[in-house]
Formats: C-alpha cells, sequence, structure tokens
C-alpha cells in the first residue's frame, strides 16, 4: 500500500511537468498526398489543422501511441470515407484521432483548375507525451 501511495504522488507531482506532442504530421509538410480516379498522383493543401487534444485516461496512465487515418477528399475539399487503417495500442487514440482529422480543413483538390476526387490518403498521427 505504500508502494501504491509513493507511486500516486509521484505521478501528480509530475503530471503538471510532462507535456504531450499532440502535433499530427502531415506528409511533405502542409500537404497530403493522394491519387485520382485516373491513378494521376494529386497534392492537396492543409489549410487550416486545429489543435489535438490528448486523452485524458491515456495522459494519466502514460500511454503513448499513433493512428494511421485512411481517408479521401472530394471535389469540395471535404473528408470522406474516412477510417482507422492501424493504431497501436488498439481502440485508445481512435475516436479522438477521426474527430481531428473531420475539424481539419483542405484546399479542393485540382487539376488544371478542374476539381478532382482525390482517394487513397493515408496519415499518422503520433500521440506523445514529452
Amino acid at each position: 500500500m505504500k508502494t501504491f501511495y509513493v507511486l500516486f504522488l509521484s505521478m501528480i507531482v509530475a503530471l503538471p511537468l510532462v507535456g504531450f506532442s499532440g502535433a499530427a504530421v502531415a506528409q511533405e509538410g502542409r500537404w497530403v498526398t493522394g491519387t485520382t480516379a485516373s491513378g494521376e498522383a494529386v497534392r492537396v493543401k492543409i489549410v487550416s489543422q486545429p489543435g489535438l487534444k490528448y486523452p485524458r485516461r491515456a495522459q494519466r496512465n502514460g500511454i503513448e501511441g499513433f493512428v494511421v487515418l485512411s481517408f479521401d477528399i472530394d471535389e469540395t475539399g471535404e473528408v470522406v470515407d474516412l477510417r482507422v487503417a492501424d493504431s497501436n495500442p488498439r481502440l485508445v487514440f481512435d475516436k479522438v484521432a477521426t474527430r481531428y482529422l473531420k475539424k481539419w480543413r483542405f484546399s479542393p483538390p485540382a487539376i488544371d483548375g478542374a476539381p478532382v476526387y482525390v482517394g487513397d490518403i493515408s496519415l499518422r498521427i503520433p500521440f506523445r507525451l514529452e
């Protein structure tokens, strides 16, 4: 019991000193890359990317991980067909990551000035305590 009490107090004292990195790293800087129906590679500009809130339970328990999201972007720049391709640990960060990506804004993808649907976009969102 004494050990538990000491560990509990240590966590309370150390928790304000521990930060976290909630920044998702977009592929190739502020762009994501996907393909059109014809197979042509297209870069789609990220217009806005809000802050990521680290899940409290994961932060309290010192859990780190990542989520890989796969999605498409339609001709208006909206995220469609969002799905979790991989995550570690499973189901810990999935909901937070999908909500986070739904808040992103993208410039409508276009080729030669014509709007296009872009698929096969994959993005890894790391969850790290610092």
